[in-house]
């Protein structure tokens, strides 16, 4: 079978993103991969993106709107795949971009190794900064098995746990559902998703652009459901132990840096001691797998050893770190 004759169903959740939606959905019906159908995912977004997406439906026949009351990202996703019609599926966030070639780039890994998922690079693009230009460097793609899959996802190196970027077969988003009502949906149920896979092509082309903005999910002040990512990397220890034991010190790694994410978001947001203590007490369980594993940065490594030493330690090396990534930007 020839590329050309697979069809791809691209989701795209929408809520609240009037400021960003066209440019997202201009950049995925200018893909050079024509043969795909769109799914624009209306979660009861209170602005007019709802009449954005049955705009743009009205033009191009690919598009396909589903309106729904507001029940997350994850809802959003699982009811566009039931319906989906591809082989394949791809998502794409409703504030991000993507590359014109990026559903060619991902499909070619796929038919190059015969893989159950294949996985892209991306670019961080930071709003109220000019729109990055996609930089070559020598591309290099690799097959790889769930074990190694898993351990580059979280070590985020070449991938991470986050749905787009990515290329399913979609038996895969059928059996493994994002789990609904809660955030860090993805985080839950990617390292699943991996597990279940027979091999995953990897490359290192950027074909994706994730834009960091205030308000997105990532970039929100602490609260108390944040919290629910430390269940989803223990949950993956719990799962690895099992199933991948070869990735077992990567995902001890990844519920410590996720803790220190959840530190930094709570420095942000005022610095509460109660909730250092907590997370405190979390990281503690794995830090020192941390500080002898040698695919651990030297940054992470530090900031752990703050944490250890205890409040004001951590609130210095947290807010040098934060300044140190604005004069990168």
């Amino acid at each position: 079978m020839t590329m050309d004759n697979n069809l791809i169903s691209v989701i795209v959740p929408v809520y609240k993103v009037e400021k960003y939606l066209r440019r997202c959905v201009d950049s995925i019906l200018v893909q050079t991969y024509k043969n795909f159908e769109l799914f624009l995912v209306d979660d009861g977004s209170p602005d007019d993106c709802g009449k954005i997406c049955d705009e743009y439906a009205s033009k191009d026949a690919r598009i396909k709107v589903i309106h729904q009351k507001n029940q997350g990202q994850a809802a959003a996703r699982n009811h566009a795949a039931k319906i989906a019609t591809g082989e394949f599926i791809a998502f794409v966030d409703s504030d991000d971009y993507i590359e014109p070639d990026y559903l060619e780039y991902l499909l070619g890994l796929q038919h190059k190794y015969n893989s159950d998922m294949s996985i892209g690079g991306f670019c961080y693009q930071y709003e109220g900064k000019l729109p990055k230009e996609r930089t070559y460097v020598k591309e290099k793609d690799a097959l790889l098995d769930a074990s190694e899959a898993l351990i580059r996802m979280n070590y985020n190196q070449g991938c991470g746990a986050t749905p787009w970027a990515k290329l399913y077969k979609k038996d895969l988003i059928l059996k493994h559902p994002f789990p609904e009502g809660q955030i860090y949906e993805d985080l839950a149920i990617l390292y699943r998703i991996v597990g279940y896979c027979s091999s995953i092509a990897i490359g290192n082309r950027k074909i994706y652009y994730w834009v960091q903005r205030m308000g997105s999910t990532m970039r929100m002040e602490f609260d108390e459901r944040q919290m629910v990512a430390m269940d989803a990397v223990a949950a993956q220890i719990e799962y690895v132990e099992k199933e991948y034991p070869k990735a077992l010190k990567s995902a001890k790694y990844r519920y410590v840096a996720k803790a220190i994410e959840l530190l930094a978001v709570c420095f942000n947001s005022g610095g509460s001691r109660t909730v250092f203590e907590r997370l405190q007490k979390q990281m503690n369980l794995y830090a020192n797998d941390l500080l002898h594993d040698k695919r651990a940065k030297k940054t992470m490594k530090m900031r752990v050893i703050a944490v250890k030493l205890g409040y004001f330690p951590a609130k210095l090396a947290f807010g040098f770190h934060e300044f140190t990534k604005r004069l990168l930007k």
